[in-house]
This record gives C-alpha cells, structure tokens and sequence, in this order.
C-alpha cells in the first residue's frame, strides 16, 4: 500500500505548493519525517499520489537493479571469536538459516550444535534473500543474543553491521565481508535496499527541487558503504643475533620482512614491538648466546619497507650495546632511526615525561593514540631528567590513557609485560587491562612473553595478552616459533571486528603465514587460554 498523507483530490496534479509521494509502509515514517523537514522552509507541503506511476517521489522497498538502489542496512552473520568457519556461500547460509541442517559438521568439519539467532528489533528480510526458505530463525533481544554467543560454541547469528563488535567473528558471504572490507562490497547480498525514483517535471525548478528532496531523503534513509580503517599488529620484533646473522650472510637485512611485509604494509596502520636497539653505536654480536640484542641501524630498512607505522620501544633490550657498553647512544639512535624511516617511536624518551607521552597517528580521519610501557626491565626505567622507557603501572597508565583520550579518539595500548614461554596471562597482566579499559583505552595489544597468549573483551574492548613472535631466532621450540599477526577493523572510532593470522618464522629470522594444521594448533592454544580466564 502506498503511503497516506493528506489526499490530493481526484489524482490532479499536485499545485506548486504540494510534493506528492508514495512510499511503502516499512519506509512511510521515516520518508515522511524527512521529506516534511526538507519542505517546511520552503513553504511546501506533502501529499499522498492516488496513482504511484505519478508521484513526484516514490520509495520503494522492492524495483529493478540493486545498482541502482539505495542500502539502508548491512547485515552480517556472526559466530563466537573461536568459531572454525571464515565464510559462507548464500546458499550454504540459507541452508543454516532454515533449519535445513543441525550442526556444523558439513562446512567446518566439526561437528559444533547448530543455533540460529536474530534480533527481535530490527528483524531481517529473510524472506527477500530467501524467498523459498523454511521457518523464521529463533529471534531474541539483542543482548540475549550477544549473551549466546559469548556461552555457545555453534550459534549463528545474523546482525545490523552497527551491532557487530569485537565480541564476536564476523563472516565473508560469498566473498564479501563488510566489516574487514575484502571483497566486491557493491555485490554483498545481506542488504535491504530501498528505491528511490523522482518525476520528471515540466517545471525545470520544480524537477531540481525534487532532485533535492531525493537527496534529503537518501542521507537520511541509506548509509554508507563499510570503509573499514584496518590495524595490523605483530608479535616481538628481535632482528639482532642469529636473525641478523643470517640476514647479514643474504646481504639484505630486510629479508625478514620480504614474504609478509607487503601485506602488513597494505593496512592502514601497522604496528610492531622492537625489543632489540637498532643502532651502530655498538657492534652487533651475532648468531651467538647474548642477551645483548643489537642489530645495525639499516635493519630499520626492513621495519619501513613492511609498512610500520607505529613501533613501541617500551622493552626490555631498547638499551642493548652488543658487544661493549655504549651508555644510551644505542637507545637514542634507535629513536632517530626509527623516526627517519617515517615510524613513530612510543613508549621511551629523553625523560619520564617524553617516555609516556603518546605518539598520534591518523588514518580515515580518526586520530589514533598509543601508548607504550614495560614492566620488565625496571634499569631501563625513565625519570625526570632521565632517558628510557616508560614504566608501566597503574597510576601512570590511568592518568596517560585518560590524558591520550582528550587528545585522540582511539587510545590503543601497547605493554610490555606478564611471565616469558606460557599462554596464560598473570592476574596483574588482567589488573592492568581492565584499568587500561576504564580509564578509556579502545584496544590493549601486549607482548614479551614470546608465546602468543589469550585474549579477553572487557567492557566491549579487546585485550590481546600476547601476539608471540614475529621475528626472532628462537627455534628451540615450537612456540617460539610461532606467532599471529592481530587484526583489528575500525569502523570510525568503534573496533568491529579482529581476527587472528598464525605465522611460522623459518631459518631463525622469517616470517611467513603457517599452513592450515600448524595455524589451527596456533589458535586453539589461544581459545584454550582465553576459556582458562572465564
């Protein structure tokens, strides 16, 4: 039925003080709310077209092309953050949706219970996507949604892209997933659409004047095509002994970074942990038993050609020499070097008040603090009037989170902290996160354990304990072989997603991607760790 407004008597042509309109009844409210604000200042009233082939404006739900409609919501299926599956065809999620199946054994390989979920308010067109599907899934507050997802392994839920979080996995549809933004977005099918057509008058003014109105009421109805700001962080970044050595020997110290360094240097912001100097201000020692961690200046060449943004230097060899003492030539070097290849340096500084201020960076428009602190090497510690890192505690990361969050919209903290080789984080580690989060943090990423580590949600903010490492020569065991690189998609201010890649460092300095089985094991010892906390 088309939208009823006042009646325009015997469908003669609206005069030059009427707009005539007719919209279907899910859209009516809001169009007529919309077209009203538009007209009022200009002495124009609305009516309702007898004849909708005549109406000066006509919003439907349904019409010919998708290209050429307007999206007013994007939809996304969700799973829990440990959920195995990434992606689904629409036929395969049509399958899931009506009921056609009861688990997830045939798409995942395991055999998790399945549980469609839908909100109660706003509910979605199933019935367009699917014309030909069974029963309407279970629909639930959102809340008791989100409460299902957090305590049950197979549930499926399908939410308004502005009620996905960090809480939870997004899914690709047929290659498509609007909240990390990979894939053809102008083809994703989980839309509702309306259209929107305008008559063509006589009256040149007049046909200006409803190209106008149709404008108004499409920045009011559509929405905008996901423009996700991605974040990429990596595990302790160590290019000094065997991992320089070897390099040294491939006459390229950038080598470490050749197979996932562009991919790091797509994201919008990439962000490392470097707990090792990058100086010549002493000499390296080489693929020998040290715990002096120094690697030549030009290994800085490799961090800028993998893309990094942001670099925390809030760690515990920031001030190593190699093999004789250099005082903090080494240490300030490293800031220089680091600042020259166009990376910002956070977490240390010439003083206490240097070392924990934050370094801001702007990517889609949102301006992005981070803030760096150790809790390990205390001899490294920054003072008033003394150089080096910023310590972490809680009174400091309190007061810099809530200073940071004045001067940015998104905080995002980066510790270095908790007990080396275990996935398990301590109760101080947890303390200080959730005091990151209530002074205002919008993202936790820590590292040094130089295993990957769970992770949690505390009040809708996403802590990573530990990302393992990244490059590294320790090969004495699996886990320190291994690592994940942390996604994370922005959406404005608000993170709407994250996602782990699993690495393997090959010949003690290289990471690559881990096969399949290798990244499965990576990932299942970081939910084992992250069920552990609950």
């Amino acid at each position: 039925a088309a939208l009823a407004f006042a009646a325009c008597s015997r469908g003669e042509p609206a005069p030059a003080s009427t707009v005539s309109l007719a919209a279907d009844p899910e859209v009516a409210a809001a169009t007529l709310q919309l077209a009203a604000e538009f007209l009022a200042p200009r002495a124009l009233d609305i009516v309702s077209a007898p004849d909708a082939e005549q109406a000066d404006l006509t919003v439907r739900l349904t019409g010919a092309e998708p290209g050429d409609a307007l999206v007013t919501r994007y939809w996304v299926p969700v799973v829990s953050l440990d959920h195995p599956a990434a992606g689904l065809t629409m036929a395969d999620l049509g399958e899931l949706v009506a009921g056609h199946v009861d688990d997830w054994s045939a798409l995942t390989g395991r055999p998790l219970p399945l549980r469609v979920l839908v909100p109660s308010v706003p509910v979605p067109p199933i019935d367009r996507w699917w014309p030909d599907g069974g029963p309407p899934p279970e629909a639930l507050p959102l809340d008791e949604v989100r409460a299902a997802l957090a305590g049950e392994a197979g549930v499926l839920a399908l939410l308004p892209l502005d009620a996905v979080d960090v809480a939870m996995r997004s899914l690709a549809v047929a290659g498509v997933n609007v909240v990390f933004g990979t894939g053809d977005i102008a083809t994703y099918p989980l839309v509702e659409r309306i259209w929107l057509t305008t008559r063509q008058a006589e009256d040149d003014q007049f046909t200006q004047l409803l190209d106008q109105l149709a404008d108004a009421v499409s920045r009011g109805l559509g929405v905008p095509a996901p423009a996700p700001i991605i974040l990429r962080a990596t595990g302790d970044i160590i290019p000094a002994r065997c991992a320089y050595a070897v390099q040294r020997d491939l006459g390229d110290l950038r080598h470490a970074y050749l197979e996932l360094g562009p991919w790091l240097a797509e994201a919008d912001l990439t962000v490392g942990s470097l707990d090792a100097a990058l100086s010549d201000a002493g000499e390296p020692l080489g693929c020998v038993e040290t715990f002096s961690l120094l690697a030549p200046a030009a290994s800085v060449d490799g961090l800028a050609f993998a893309g990094f943004d942001v670099m925390t230097v809030a760690t515990n060899h920031v001030k190593d020499c190699g093999v004789a003492p250099c005082g903090d030539q080494a240490f300030f070097e490293t800031l220089a070097n680091l600042r020259a290849a166009g990376i910002e340096p956070v977490g240390a500084g010439a003083d206490l008040a240097a070392a924990r201020a934050p370094g801001i960076v702007t990517a889609g428009g949102v301006r992005f603090a981070f803030l760096g602190y150790d809790e390990i090497a205390t001899y490294y510690h920054a003072e008033p009037g003394v150089a080096g890192t910023a310590p972490l505690n809680e009174t400091f990361l309190r007061e810099d989170v809530a200073a940071a969050a004045l001067a940015a919209d998104v905080v995002v903290v980066l510790p270095q902290w908790g007990v080396e080789y275990t996935a398990d984080p301590t109760s101080g580690q947890r303390a200080l996160a959730a005091a990151a989060v209530e002074a205002g943090a919008g993202l936790v990423i820590g590292n040094h354990p130089h295993w990957v580590q769970a992770n949690e949600v505390i009040d809708g903010v996403f802590v990573a304990y530990a990302l393992g490492n990244f490059v590294f020569d320790q090969d004495w065991s699996v886990e320190t072989q291994q690592g994940v690189v942390l996604e994370v998609a922005f959406h404005g201010t608000q993170a709407k997603g994250v996602r782990y890649h699993p690495i393997r460092i090959v010949d003690q300095h290289q990471p690559v991607f881990a096969d399949e089985d290798e990244a499965g094991e990576i990932l299942q010892r970081i939910w084992d760790a992250s069920a552990a906390l609950e």
